[in-house]
């Protein structure tokens, strides 16, 4: 039930933004899970090898495949197996693509509290994803 508040211009940017990055994560992804079961690119992995390595844990997964970890993936991106990859990159980096979308609403308005939590979410995601910081192993 509505409360009679409308959705402010950064929530309305924010959502577009979401829409378009979750249905464009999601058209990768299946394109990349079309073009590696087809074959149309060449594959670290074989299809008909994936129930062979179904049950392994990752590093055993990792040792028998030779498939990359971390950021190594990203040269590899001429595999078909890969290409889903950016599907997955793009819906994880969703929240720093909508931040970056509502910062500058944010220093239009002068709101400084906002554009430096936005900053600081933005910095901390991006060294996460760089490997810089990690979580608690």
């Amino acid at each position: 039930m509505s409360n009679g508040t409308k959705p402010s211009e950064e929530q309305l940017k924010y959502a577009s933004v979401l829409q378009i990055v979750s249905l464009s994560g999601l058209g990768i992804l299946i394109l990349g899970f079309l073009v590696y079961v087809f074959g149309l690119l060449p594959n670290i992995v074989p299809v008909n090898k994936i129930p062979e390595y179904w049950g392994l844990r990752v590093h055993e997964f990792v040792e028998h495949t030779g498939m990359p970890t971390g950021w190594k993936w990203v040269p590899l991106l001429g595999h078909g197996d890969m290409v889903s990859f950016l599907g997955i990159v793009l819906l994880a980096a969703a929240t720093v693509v909508c931040m970056f979308a509502v910062l500058p609403t944010f220093l239009k308005k002068k709101d400084t509290a906002y554009v430096v939590i936005v900053l600081i979410q933005i910095i901390v995601l991006a060294l996460a994803a760089s490997g810089m910081i990690a979580g608690g192993h």
